[in-house]
């Protein structure tokens, strides 16, 4: 083992910590992970400036911005004032009916705490009419907001592909390239499982009354300071944004690349007043931003150094001696499951994506169903109020306590580490 490997090996294992202490915001220490790894000479100048300029992080960002715009229309009230007058006072219809909007909303924001802010007061209200307390409610919203993260074809959802696609570039994995469907069709099973899950049993055993009082001032009213927009600022949030996702879609046949799509979009959305002054820099996600940049700059080192070759093949090692598909991607799913509960789902998932990558490569199988697998466990973060923001929001919007969102975990937890191993196992066998 090579001094520079030691050197890649310590900042990588420092950088997990990092995050995992939460001691310094997520884009402070990808920088200060990736600055490290520069001037250690585990990655180039030239290797830093490559990963700012990848085309799929600013992919990412701008649609980061094309969602945000749509956001402004009246699409979301429109939405839940049908829900209100189609549910007819069953608390079953009303929660399925919010649930859907939440649904839709993670397609378009990609940002639970943001979704779960808009939805939560719309749901809590509808409820509190009924005579229904929000414990019933709160925290099953919360399980299906994370479970269907960005799941869908449209808007958040061509992020993680494009960023696998280029962590598979910075690894050299050649002949495999991940598409938005890829994501959608490994975690349907487990998405339609836990759905039926909370509609039929979850909703019945969440908390009739709340275990500890509800901090009602946590999660505020959607904001009602922001003007409507004018009619034609309305259709145009409407127009941009799908026909963005339109032309996403089928930009491989046109022969246009996707970053442009996304900038155009972006940028339409400003020039038509959709988005304007402080909601231009709101929509931009500087974090996120630097999080993505972070993890190539580790994918790099680790393969400059020759880092990724040595775990990867110390992981192939321990999978190929289990031999056996289902157990090396419980093995996987485990590793993300077990930390994400502890740390941010976010950096969970672009700290251990390199190293299941540089498995996969050593061990010359296909990678995309261990990606998407890493992802799935990453977003199961709800049975802690560490695993991430939205948990906490939860506890408090619902009245929960540690031990009742804990509970109500266990099931929704188990169905999502089944489904997601046999399902990704008979997609993506190994052996």
């Amino acid at each position: 083992m090579s001094t520079q490997m030691i050197i890649c090996l310590i900042i990588s294992v420092l950088t997990v910590i990092g995050y995992l202490s939460n001691k310094l915001p997520m884009g402070v220490v990808a920088m200060l992970s990736l600055i490290s790894f520069y001037l250690t000479g585990c990655i180039s100048s030239d290797d830093a400036m490559t990963y700012f300029g990848n085309p799929n992080l600013w992919l990412c960002v701008c649609m980061f911005v094309v969602s945000a715009g749509f956001t402004r229309t009246q699409f979301v009230k429109n939405l839940a004032r049908k829900v209100n007058e189609l549910a007819h006072g069953s608390v079953r219809k009303i929660f399925l009916g919010y649930m859907i909007l939440g649904i839709i909303l993670c397609q378009f924001i990609g940002q639970a705490v943001a979704e779960f802010s808009i939805v939560a007061p719309l749901l809590g209200a509808s409820v509190d009419e009924i005579g229904v307390k929000r414990s019933k409610v709160m925290y099953p919203l919360a399980v299906m907001l994370l479970a269907t993260m960005a799941w869908l074809p449209l808007g958040a959802g061509y992020a993680f592909p494009m960023q696998v696609n280029s962590l598979f570039e910075t690894f050299d994995i050649t002949g495999y390239s991940m598409s938005v469907f890829h994501p959608f069709l490994v975690r349907l099973p487990g998405i339609i499982i836990v759905c039926i899950y909370i509609m039929t049993i979850g909703l019945k055993i969440a908390p009739t009354e709340p275990p500890v009082a509800i901090a009602s001032n946590t999660v505020n009213v959607q904001k009602t300071t922001e003007e409507p927009l004018p009619p034609f600022q309305e259709k145009c949030g409407y127009v941009i944004f799908f026909a963005t996702c339109a032309v996403l879609l089928v930009s491989g046949s046109l022969g246009i690349q996707p970053w442009l799509i996304a900038l155009t979009g972006a940028v339409f959305m400003v020039l038509t007043g959709v988005l304007r002054g402080k909601q231009i820099n709101n929509a931009l996600p500087v974090s996120y931003f630097a999080v993505f940049a972070g993890a190539l700059s580790m994918g790099g080192a680790l393969t400059n150094t020759g880092a990724a070759d040595l775990i990867g093949n110390l992981i192939a090692h321990l999978a190929t001696s289990v031999n056996n598909t289902f157990l090396v991607y419980l093995i996987i799913f485990m590793a993300a499951f077990i930390v994400t509960q502890f740390m941010l789902n976010s950096a969970v998932m672009w700290s251990l994506m390199p190293l299941v990558l540089a498995t996969t490569k050593v061990m010359g199988i296909n990678p995309i169903g261990a990606a998407i697998l890493v992802n799935i466990a990453a977003t199961a973060a709800y049975s802690t109020p560490m695993s991430c923001p939205l948990i906490p929001l939860t506890m408090a919007a619902g009245g929960y306590d540690f031990k009742s969102i804990f509970i109500q975990s266990i099931i929704p937890s188990l169905l999502m580490i089944l489904v997601g191993v046999l399902w990704t196992g008979f997609l993506y066998p190994i052996f």
